[in-house]
């Protein structure tokens, strides 16, 4: 709570400064032109801000041209401040709905990096969309779609990002940018590298129950080191023949050539309260990995006809060792003279994925509304080997087809109502082998409806909108192959894994500043861990494996509220409720009962000060609650802290932040299935210092939108 009185008091110091500042200027300047100006009388401009904040037949559409959300550093710390994002560092992320993909004028974003690169200032507005329509691939949850300004300034430009940062262990970041624009042509090179120390720790209790005894497992204060080094490049061609005709290929490329695991992991292993067996784990996992991304586009208007084509293609590899050193503690009556008993295990997993996707996408007008439609193809194969003296050896592969027709018309009814219905047809056909064997085959065909309505009613802008979508498994989770943990625990995948089917419901109401939204899904087949026992010889041994879990109902509720106050304190409020009616099987039997809601709350600030300086003060509370499988335990509340500022014309950039000062975020869980798995994570402060050097840097004008972008997601 200290923390938390200081990190108010800053922000309450930082407001008053700003306020005096933001007077002084005020009178100054009202003084000097009333004695120095003719009184005369002329016309009146009465000017009202726009609502930056729309719901549409797909969403909402916030304004930032003109609004004081231009000024708060790049698009990543904007989003953060904008309703409904939960999150927007590795991902952004959508409350009640999940991961989103992100678009930028188009151009499906394939490194979320590039959020960091895109300016606040120059965006014009931000669509979020909660239910996609049939444009999109139906596993997608939501859709973040950002819209630049023109780009301005050609001939050279330079753009250098150095982040330094402490998270328990130092680490660094640079990214290189440099582009050269003459006319149509616009031609851009990246290249990053980091230099990454991580270590993070976990307290954990397995709850076992066999024959009607209670054996507990507890690995105690697990321990993880991690070293990464990694660089990536990309080099990008784009060509505008003219507003309506451009062109375009990108190819990256990232490497991993070492990241190295450290885990300690001890075990204790007790018997009805009574010590049975310790473990003491040491293991050593280098990992190494690449991969390559490359697309080719075609944006185009012809007759009437607005045209996208994209051409995609992915390839990467990852090859895992894994070197066990485990010492058993036996107890004292055992036959071993000293207690202990050590063993050294040696796995090897070598993983690789290709995937090419096509997309093409037509759209013209008709009876007065817009008619799209179009096609999509992806063929994905994934392959898996392991080693293990323990288990057994594996060899499988997934070759996978997905082919997808789209159609969507959008149209006003009675010059306010604005209506769009779509509908989506996949056919997935997948093949799975085993040593080069043919073992299964899956094929389905689906069709996902989507209706969105939007009208408004006074100055209340009002949204309904329907939707199915559908997320289908990881390849990782398909293989039936088993993968050593340590003596007691075991992971593999589950073949017969099926898709999650939900439908969403949603109805959301805005005013200004002040949004609202009240959802409903139904969860069909949801994908989650289960902990079962490896082997009826010994129970001991636990085996972690993902499984479809009963279709249960989750509701959510938003509300945020993001006034201006006294012109330079820009405050956000939010509060978001989930619940859900969801029912689970625990280890002794019985069936508990998942439906204590889970809310958060949410209080950032960000204010203007004198000379260019932004400061900023965030607090999230979370309460005790049910997610899914999940209970989370105990509240929490973190605060975050960040200061901006630039130099010569902007032209550089200081970053400094802190966050999760409380050291709080990390609540304990309990996830609940055969066998209950108790888990607190270590948390701890992380700070940041970013410098900025731009010259001549404008947005690219890349209109690619990719193609196979679940996909994409899917085969990692």
């Amino acid at each position: 709570m200290k923390t938390l009185r200081i990190g108010l008091t800053v922000m309450m110091a930082v407001v008053a400064m700003a306020m005096h500042a933001q007077l002084n200027d005020s009178i100054s300047t009202d003084t000097t032109l009333w004695f120095n100006q003719t009184q005369q009388l002329g016309e009146v401009v009465v000017k009202s801000p726009l609502p930056k904040v729309r719901t549409n037949a797909n969403g909402m559409k916030v304004i930032i041209a003109g609004s004081e959300l231009e000024k708060v550093g790049s698009s990543k710390d904007l989003l953060k401040r904008l309703p409904t994002v939960k999150s927007a560092d590795d991902g952004v992320e959508i409350f009640g709905r999940g991961a989103a993909e992100v678009y930028v004028n188009g151009r499906k974003l394939y490194d979320m990096k590039e959020l960091e690169q895109i300016p606040s200032d120059q965006i014009l507005n931000v669509e979020i969309i909660s239910n996609p329509g049939a444009r999109y691939a139906a596993s997608t949850k939501a859709v973040v779609r950002i819209k630049t300004k023109r780009p301005q300034g050609e001939g050279w430009g330079v753009r250098d990002e150095l982040k330094a940062y402490y998270n328990n262990a130092p680490g660094v970041k640079d990214q290189l940018d440099v582009n050269y624009r003459e006319g149509g042509l616009d031609v851009s090179a990246m290249l990053n590298g980091t230099l990454e120390n991580m270590k993070t720790g976990a307290y954990e209790v397995m709850e076992i129950y066999n024959g009607g005894q209670r054996i507990e497992q507890t690995i105690d204060k697990t321990v993880q080191r991690v070293k990464n080094r990694n660089f990536g490049t990309r080099l990008q061609v784009n060509y505008q023949f003219n507003d309506n005709h451009s062109i375009g290929a990108r190819y990256s490329f990232d490497r991993t050539p070492y990241m190295k695991f450290n885990i300690d992991l001890p075990s204790l292993f007790t018997s009805n309260g009574e010590f049975f067996q310790g473990s003491e784990s040491h293991i050593v996992k280098p990992v190494r990995s690449y991969a390559h991304a490359a697309n080719m586009y075609y944006s185009g208007k012809v007759m009437g006809w607005q045209i996208d084509a994209n051409i995609d293609g992915v390839w990467n590899c990852t090859k895992t060792w894994n070197n066990t050193e485990e010492t058993t503690i036996l107890p004292s009556y055992s036959s071993t003279s000293d207690g202990l008993k050590t063993s050294t295990v040696s796995t090897f997993n070598d993983a690789a994925a290709s995937l090419f996707a096509g997309r093409l996408t037509l759209e013209h007008p008709l009876w007065g509304g817009s008619l799209s439609f179009g096609t999509e193809f992806d063929a994905t194969r994934r392959t898996e080997a392991n080693i293990n003296p323990v288990t057994s050896d594996g060899d499988s592969k997934v070759d996978e087809n997905i082919f997808a027709l789209f159609a969507e018309y959008r149209h006003q009814l009675f010059q306010k109502l604005s209506a769009q219905v779509g509908l989506r047809f996949e056919s997935v056909s997948s093949d799975f082998y085993e040593w080069g064997k043919h073992q299964m085959a899956r094929n389905y065909s689906d069709w996902f409806p989507s209706v969105g309505l939007s009208m408004p009613v006074g100055k209340v802008y009002m949204s309904a909108n329907y939707g199915m979508d559908i997320a289908r498994p990881a390849f990782a989770n398909l293989t039936s192959d088993i993968i050593y943990i340590n003596n007691y625990s075991y992971q593999s995948g589950n073949p017969y894994l099926k898709p999650t089917y939900t439908q969403n419901l949603s109805l959301s109401a805005s005013w200004k500043w002040l949004y609202v939204m009240a959802s409903y899904n139904r969860v069909k087949d949801d994908i989650q861990i289960r902990n079962i026992s490896y082997s009826d010889d010994n129970p001991m041994i636990t085996l972690l494996h993902p499984d479809n879990l009963p279709a249960f109902n989750r509701y959510t509720f938003q509300a945020f509220a993001s006034p201006t106050l006294f012109r330079v304190w820009h405050p956000m409020w939010g509060a978001v409720v989930m619940g859900q009616d969801y029912e689970t099987q625990v280890p002794d039997g019985s069936v508990k009962k998942m439906n204590h809601p889970l809310a958060q709350f949410m209080w950032n600030n960000l204010v203007d000060l004198p000379h260019g300086w932004r400061a900023g003060c965030d607090l999230m509370a979370m309460t005790t609650g049910e997610f899914s499988t999940y209970r989370l335990h105990r509240p929490c509340l973190t605060v975050d802290l960040s200061l901006y500022k630039s130099f010569f014309h902007d032209k550089l950039e200081c970053r400094m932040k802190a966050t999760d000062l409380t050291a709080v975020r990390a609540q304990p869980i309990t996830i609940y299935s055969y066998r209950n798995l108790y888990v607190k994570n270590d948390n701890h402060p992380y700070y940041e210092l970013t410098l900025t050097y731009k010259f001549n840097v404008a947005n690219d004008k890349y209109r690619g939108r990719g193609a196979g972008e679940k996909q994409k997601s899917r085969i990692k």
